[in-house]
């Protein structure tokens, strides 16, 4: 293996794609400089059936297509070379620019935290055409888990309307495949492994002078999902993000930075397109795009079964298995949110024994939920809701007795209190109400019938 420095690179190349019937298994080459240094990346589709029909396995392979495009992202990131090369296929203009939106906004976080600018430009060629694979897919869901709340109440939401679906997973830490087995659904799972070499080269980031940082995975996914449509035969692939994802974290380079890009209906939209000109019988869409994530949290307190095997800390999902928490770390930006979140919508000892501790009774977590109310920065680089649903939280918890002499309630009550007391009705109405910016198939109406009877006009305020 050639270890290179950054200044020694010039390319990034997409050099090759294939997928292993009998094992079921896409392999997706990448190199830079032509060769000097290669990659290879392995998803294992774990059971998924043989597909003895042409039209299908050509299916397979145009979807391959794309999913190589898009997770060549870990690899580009490493050295960011402003020439890409697409060596095994030529893209359609329309590809391209997906694209470069793909790795511009998936990489925004990235290039804030790391201080570099982008230059992506996808090659294409004027007389490509789209390689369409119009195969028919059986008409059934699939809700992707992620061992959190909002998976959770997809499921539950889809299982009250008469409806099971297939859950999906990629990889199957605890908290995914323990949520698994308490929803009582059937799953297949999608082994995703990176190559071994990226490890090393992170390691030497301050020698190489390579780069490290987030990536837009619930991108990468997209299209995992869409070659496991046609592998599995499924129509629908239900995710679980919520409006909150559409907003953004802060500003570079004249681009909006959102940390939850790919969760986001920018990226939904774009990717339904650029999906349904390949395979058009696949739908991608989010269930709980019309909700706030504070919303979410109060369906998910009307379920108690999940307690005990949930959880939304990202250390319990480390690629290192070795260094996987449990359960809750009780100390990152994401549990803080989460544990501010559900504190209206549960009984104190309830959330505590989910935690294993009081967040809202450290002093050490002051910092943290200044952050989360909008009292300093702006908001974290995490998957957690927008400012003013941690602050209506705030506000219905300080109503509380049981919560007003807990250290963070006690200490920033009055500046909460001094920035936001007017606006509490305005917040109410604003976050417990439903957003009609979606891509929900009609089909799912029912569902969004139940979100409105559940919270649209102020399930927040019965609390």
């Amino acid at each position: 293996m050639n270890f290179l420095h950054r200044k020694e690179i010039k390319t990034f190349h997409f050099t090759n794609c294939f997928f292993d019937e009998i094992q079921k298994t896409a392999h997706l080459k990448y190199a830079f400089n032509n060769g000097d240094i290669v990659f290879e990346e392995t998803i294992q589709f774990d059971q998924a059936p043989d597909i003895t029909d042409e039209a299908r396995k050509q299916a397979v392979r145009k979807c391959l297509r794309l999913l190589h495009l898009a997770a060549g992202i870990s690899y580009y990131k490493l050295y960011i070379p402003d020439e890409i090369k697409a060596d095994c296929s030529s893209l359609t203009k329309d590809e391209a620019t997906f694209f470069n939106l793909f790795y511009t906004a998936g990489l925004g976080e990235f290039s804030y935290r790391n201080d570099v600018s982008l230059h992506i430009n996808f090659p294409f060629s004027e007389t490509a055409e789209t390689e369409a694979a119009p195969i028919p897919l059986k008409k059934r869901v699939v809700v992707p888990v992620g061992g959190g709340k909002d998976s959770i109440v997809s499921i539950e939401t889809l299982k009250a309307e008469g409806c099971s679906p297939l859950l999906f997973s990629v990889g199957c830490p605890r908290p995914i495949k323990e949520t698994i087995e308490v929803s009582g659904l059937n799953s297949v799972q999608v082994t995703r492994k990176l190559a071994p070499e990226l490890k090393l080269f992170n390691e030497k980031q301050a020698e190489l002078d390579t780069l490290n940082g987030h990536i837009p995975v619930t991108g990468v996914i997209a299209f995992i999902l869409m070659l496991a449509a046609v592998l599995y035969d499924f129509s629908d692939a239900a995710l679980s993000n919520e409006r909150s994802a559409n907003v953004g974290n802060t500003e570079k380079d004249g681009r909006i930075v959102n940390h939850q890009w790919s969760k986001s209906l920018e990226f939904e939209k774009a990717f339904r397109t650029l999906s349904s000109s390949v395979l058009p019988d696949f739908r991608y869409f989010s269930l709980l795009r019309p909700l706030s994530e504070l919303a979410i949290a109060s369906l998910f307190a009307q379920t108690t079964k999940y307690d005990s095997v949930f959880t939304s800390c990202n250390k319990a999902f480390r690629l290192d298995e070795n260094k996987r928490l449990d359960r809750w770390c009780a100390d990152c930006d994401k549990c803080r949110f989460v544990f501010l979140a559900l504190a209206p919508f549960m009984e104190k000892e309830r959330l505590i024994k989910i935690f294993g501790r009081n967040m809202l009774d450290d002093l050490s977590q002051v910092k943290g939920y200044e952050e989360l109310l909008g009292l300093s920065a702006f908001k974290p680089f995490e998957c957690v809701g927008e400012i003013e649903e941690s602050v209506l939280a705030f506000l219905m918890l300080i109503q509380k007795d049981q919560w007003q002499q807990d250290a963070v309630c006690r200490i920033l009550k009055e500046r909460v209190l001094q920035k936001y007391a007017d606006r509490k009705d305005i917040l109410y109405e604003k976050v417990f109400s439903l957003t009609d910016k979606h891509l929900i198939p009609k089909d799912y109406e029912n569902v969004i019938g139940r979100f409105k009877k559940q919270t649209g006009y102020g399930l927040g305020k019965r609390h």
